[in-house]
């Protein structure tokens, strides 16, 4: 299953390769970035039997930790939701 995490800027102090490594680890044997273009990061969600609800709130946790703008969003199976819903 495919997740994306939408931001119009990265947080202060941090470049996409830290996001990718920091996000790698949150989610650890559940998953991996596996793309993105400006603007967007995509995640792969390997395993199938996880509820991918918990990806989706430990990603949210995430952003939210690492100062990302309130106008981010998360968004799995067609449905968006800001980082801060």
């Amino acid at each position: 299953m495919e997740m994306y995490v939408h931001y119009k800027t990265l947080p202060e102090g941090k470049d996409i390769h830290d996001v990718v490594g920091e996000l790698n680890e949150v989610l650890e044997d559940t998953g991996a970035v596996c793309g993105g273009e400006p603007g967007r990061i995509d995640l792969d969600l390997e395993d199938e039997r996880v509820n991918p609800k918990y990806a989706q709130i430990s990603v949210k946790a995430y952003l939210q930790r690492a100062g990302f703008t309130r106008d981010t969003t998360v968004e799995i199976g067609g449905m968006e939701i800001g980082v801060y819903e």
